[in-house]
């Protein structure tokens, strides 16, 4: 493809993921606030960073170094707001669906293939696994597309150069440092690919393949290694980041029985409540695969991607709805076998004039139901008075050099409204059980009664806790607004200093 066409098929790609995100992604322009707990973690992790804080040593949050670097790049933009972020998002949804053609590319006209495009990010931003907008799943869609896409042209041609099997190496090493239950795909393509070439006795071939390989992984992961290591941080990291996420998690009272019985039905729950990705993803998968391609190996080795994917993301039994977006990706392979499907019949017909209306029609119509589809509709151009995030931050900053405590839950958004970053290591409670780790309350507790802090905010669905009434002994309540949050009645008890 000519240099100028791919320029022109990326600015594409831009202006389809702004238009789509601009309703689907809360960290949009259009939203007052982006109110998932995840997205202000990560984004307390990221500008705190980027102030000189060292994430694992100094703040402590369990996602990949390079997810804070890229929330960081968001906050030099828009400290208080996640304008800066979203900016990034479109930039990285659209890269994602520039991979997205090529892999279209490889079965379909590349003019056809364009169509195909609003409507792959329609059905996966209004699904129930987009959760919020900028979550690390989504910030790795690229990657992962970009890996998928050499893995399907390796099988299609039996061949990839040595500069595209270090690219996807890059691309798994990134992956490593935002999320490792991710690679799956990568952990996929690497065996499926190994073996192929065992298959055929290249072995010399399969040996050079793990070694470039693995070099791609080592350029992406030796710039976060140094940065770890310089600051005195790489064994908080792999503490934080690898052994506590893996053996912390989930509750210590459930047996791998109970856990699994929880994982099939959030699974199953948040699967069939998009009954079209359903038929994309379940029913018509295999089918397709055999229209896209009728060599067995090719779609043996798509399947087997696709558990090996499954598996790794769900290992640890835990499910969280945003956890089905990496699987989502396999929907190109269902719209490839859509498109060959109408290629077939629309042949027949001599006038070709309905493609131009169809290049105008559908990215219209895929953006005007990306409004009608965003999961949180309601929420845009809503008026900041709804959130009670601005007034309290308009409260807390009216005291000098203010510090904040975020208790009861994780990161309620308060830190990003307000542009504190935290003076304790941890600034948030993570969703692990005391039990399995009790530092994270213990410190807090001790910060609470040394008086470190000026400011508590306790967001809470389950109400006020009794083990915390320790915290009126030097604090006084402010505020103890409601708020409604994925349909849980919430409250947000903020506390000042009694001192100050």
């Amino acid at each position: 493809m000519k240099k100028n066409k791919l320029i022109k098929y990326f600015i594409f790609c831009i202006f389809i993921s702004f238009l789509i995100l601009l309703f689907t992604s809360k960290n949009s322009p259009l939203y007052p606030i982006n109110d998932w707990v995840d997205a202000n973690a990560f984004f307390t992790m990221g500008k705190s960073m980027f102030k000189g804080v060292i994430p694992y040593k100094d703040l402590f949050e369990q996602k990949g170094l390079y997810l804070y670097f890229i929330y960081g790049l968001g906050s030099i933009i828009s400290f208080k707001s996640f304008i800066g972020v979203f900016i990034l998002e479109v930039i990285s949804f659209g890269v994602f669906l520039f991979f997205v053609h090529k892999i279209f590319n490889l079965y379909l006209d590349e003019k056809k293939s364009i169509i195909l495009l609003p409507i792959l990010a329609l059905l996966i931003t209004t699904s129930r696994a987009f959760s919020h907008g900028g979550g690390c799943e989504e910030f790795c869609f690229p990657y992962l597309c970009i890996g998928l896409y050499y893995f399907i042209k390796y099988f299609k041609k039996s061949k990839l150069s040595n500069k595209e099997i270090i690219i996807s190496g890059i691309m798994a090493g990134i992956v490593l440092m935002m999320k490792y239950t991710l690679l799956g795909l990568f952990i996929g393509f690497g065996l499926l690919i190994f073996i192929d070439y065992l298959r055929k006795k290249k072995y010399k071939e399969s040996i050079m393949f793990c070694l470039y390989f693995f070099l791609g992984m080592l350029i992406a992961i030796i710039p976060g290694l140094l940065y770890l290591i310089i600051n005195g941080a790489l064994k908080d990291f792999i503490d934080c980041y690898f052994i506590i996420n893996i053996t912390s998690y989930g509750s210590a009272k459930m047996n791998i029985f109970s856990k699994l019985i929880s994982l099939i039905k959030g699974f199953y729950s948040t699967l069939f409540s998009n009954g079209i990705i359903v038929f994309l993803l379940i029913l018509l998968y295999p089918i397709f695969l055999y229209m896209i391609n009728k060599d067995r190996r090719f779609n043996n080795n798509m399947i087997w991607l696709i558990v090996i994917n499954i598996f790794f993301i769900y290992f640890g039994l835990i499910f969280y709805r945003y956890y089905l977006g990496p699987i989502l990706l396999y929907m190109i392979v269902s719209l490839v076998g859509i498109a060959l499907y109408c290629e077939k019949y629309t042949k027949k017909i001599k006038n070709k004039n309905y493609l131009k209306y169809l290049y105008i029609f559908i990215p219209i119509m895929c953006v005007i139901l990306s409004y009608f589809g965003s999961n949180y509709r309601e929420m845009i151009l809503s008026s900041k008075d709804n959130y009670f995030h601005f007034k309290y931050a308009e409260y807390i900053n009216k005291y000098d050099s203010p510090t904040l405590l975020n208790m009861g839950g994780l990161d309620a958004g308060l830190y990003t409204v307000s542009g504190i970053i935290p003076n304790t290591k941890f600034f948030e409670v993570q969703n692990i059980s005391y039990e399995r780790f009790p530092d994270n309350l213990d410190d807090m507790k001790y910060n609470v009664m040394s008086k470190n802090i000026k400011f508590i905010l306790y967001y809470t669905k389950d109400g006020f806790d009794s083990n915390n009434q320790y915290i009126y002994d030097n604090y006084e309540l402010v505020y103890d607004d409601k708020y409604v949050f994925e349909g849980y009645n919430f409250t947000a008890y903020l506390f000042k200093l009694k001192e100050i």
